[in-house]
């Protein structure tokens, strides 16, 4: 029996390797399960990457765009994350996900009144139930921390008591109305 070499080795761990890869001339695709991984991996910059590229193989795609505006928004890149939520409201006015995500942003960023046109928005769109609530328990939720941060505590409570008229058990909205008493 002859002894396995150094070499030997390597060049398998090599050509193990190259199997892998994709076919000289055709790079890589990334697919958005790629993205999503990364993105709930914390790997918001490689998220990144893979949904640029998406958005340029699918410039039609409301989904990648709301996804890149995400990996955005998650690395503090909010004009840009804003940005990029637009358009894809831009694509699909009826997708709701990036009209609550670009009013988070903007709460964040402190254009509190933009962020207020948003959620006014997702109001208006129709209501889809989400965990930990419906869009519109959120919407007013949201629009209840905005006035709160306006000053206006008369018409919080009125918004936590409409996101709690929906969403009774909706805990962040009790806690809010809790502190607004």
């Amino acid at each position: 029996m002859q002894p396995i070499h150094k070499t030997n080795v390597i060049l398998v761990g090599l050509l193990s390797s190259l199997w892998k890869l994709p076919a000289l001339g055709q790079p890589s695709q990334p697919s958005f399960q790629q993205a999503k991984q990364a993105l709930n991996a914390g790997q918001y910059e490689l998220a990144e990457t893979h949904l640029r590229q998406i958005v340029q193989q699918q410039p039609e795609s409301a989904e990648a765009f709301f996804n890149l505006g995400l990996s955005l928004h998650l690395q503090l890149e909010l004009d840009e994350a804003i940005k990029t939520y637009e358009q894809a409201i831009q694509l699909d006015p009826t997708y709701d996900q990036p009209y609550t995500n670009m009013g988070l942003a903007l709460i964040e960023a402190n254009q509190l009144d933009e962020a207020s046109t948003v959620f006014k928005q997702v109001l208006s769109l129709p209501e889809r139930q989400e965990s930990p609530a419906s869009i519109h328990t959120l919407a007013h939720y949201n629009l209840a921390i905005i006035l709160k941060r306006q000053g206006e505590l008369k018409a919080a409570m009125e918004e936590v008591n409409a996101a709690l008229a929906i969403t009774p058990n909706f805990a962040q909205a009790q806690k809010l109305r809790q502190m607004l008493n």
